[in-house]
């Protein structure tokens, strides 16, 4: 028998229809293509879901047999590929909402909710662990915060919900479809991630610091958490009820609503929430998201010159970040993140005014060559 969100999804569903004018209509976005992550691309009949209160029995039984030391094992290409995906495609890479609305349609028919990628929970988890050495509890912790961000999508879809069968005609596929090819433009994405920003900032959570980094590791929109909230909401308010999709729209009427849903559609058992153990990472994700080695950092003259005469305080600060960039790149305080892809440029951070670029070598695996340095303005990071 549904439960009270779910009859409130079939209830305002069936006051309008998806057949209009507004999906013969979808307006062309200013934004670069980009396909982003797309789960409805995956039938997932090979990979394992479990339900969440089966998955955390499973988890109790191998640490009763493997004892409180015991990870899941992800290898070394793993990694990579996780760390890329979160740069390229942004957190949903890890997990990922599904609409009641698209409960019949892949990924996993007959399931709607939360679906949090294993490989994902764990890539967190040890992330939190090297960022905070001796934290307890990070399994948990990184469950956590990936369901604020896939929460907040939940609360979004109702109050979309709420406007279409007020008003008697689709809003949230029209919006969906908008940025079907420009996904990680979307600001949804934005508010998603400041929700889990929000939630990492409790003095009782202590992953200020770890959160902001990780967020603005991620591709456009998603790296848009940390501008004011209203501004925010009010964007996609147009968005959704204008059809309105520049980044410049606003909607002030509503945005205090984006995202405000009445506690009892929100109680933690109504939308149900999955783990997904895959059969293969790379079904799911695409190879060419993996993240570059960094083997072995050289320095051009130019950027040497700079070291030793105009930014010569700098030379330790660099010699720490290049030995940090060799041992783990992937570590959220690097912010290590593609900078131009047309030119195969990186971008580093050293402190909070400066920042390096780097390319990879072609002609050796994990050979990098810094080429230019100087402060986030001047380097084009505003």
């Amino acid at each position: 028998m549904p439960n009270i969100l779910e009859q409130f999804f079939d209830e305002a569903s069936s006051r309008f229809t998806n057949e209009s004018e507004g999906l013969k209509n979808i307006p062309i976005i200013d934004y670069p293509e980009h396909k982003g992550f797309d789960p409805t691309q995956f039938e997932g009949s090979n990979d394992l879901i479990l339900p969440e209160k089966d998955y955390w029995a499973k988890e109790g039984v191998f640490r009763k047999i493997a004892g409180d030391g015991y990870r899941y094992p992800l290898d070394k290409d793993e990694r990579s590929l996780l760390d890329g995906a979160l740069r390229e495609v942004g957190l949903d890479a890890y997990a990922f909402y599904k609409s009641r609305r698209y409960k019949n349609t892949l990924p996993f028919p007959g399931k709607w909710g939360i679906f949090y990628l294993e490989h994902g929970i764990a890539r967190v988890r040890e992330l939190i662990e090297e960022t905070y050495p001796g934290y307890g509890g990070a399994q948990k912790l990184a469950y956590e915060f990936l369901r604020e961000h896939e929460r907040f999508h939940l609360k979004f879809d109702l109050y979309a919900l709420s406007v279409e069968a007020t008003l008697g005609r689709a809003l949230y596929e029209p919006l969906n479809r908008s940025f079907r090819h420009h996904k990680i433009y979307q600001v949804e994405e934005a508010l998603a991630n400041r929700d889990a920003w929000d939630w990492s900032r409790q003095e009782r959570i202590g992953l200020k610091e770890f959160a902001y980094d990780f967020m603005k590791l991620q591709p456009g929109a998603y790296a848009r958490f940390d501008e004011k909230r209203s501004d925010l909401a009010s964007e996609l308010a147009a968005n959704l009820l204008d059809l309105n999709l520049s980044s410049t729209a606003r909607r002030t009427d509503q945005a205090l609503w984006i995202g405000n849903v009445p506690d009892k559609l929100l109680r933690r058992s109504l939308c149900p929430e999955y783990f997904v153990s895959l059969s293969s990472l790379t079904s799911w994700l695409s190879p060419a998201w993996k993240m570059p080695e960094v083997r072995d950092i050289k320095e051009t003259q130019t950027f040497s010159n700079l070291l030793t005469s105009k930014y010569s305080t700098l030379n330790d600060r660099w010699q720490e970040t290049k030995k940090k960039l060799i041992q783990n790149a992937a570590l959220p305080g690097l912010d290590f993140k593609r900078w131009e892809k047309s030119t195969g440029y990186w971008s580093v951070r050293i402190n909070s005014n400066f920042r390096a670029h780097l390319r990879p070598l072609s002609d050796s695996n994990g050979a990098w060559e810094a080429q230019e340095f100087g402060t986030h303005k001047s380097m084009g990071h505003g």
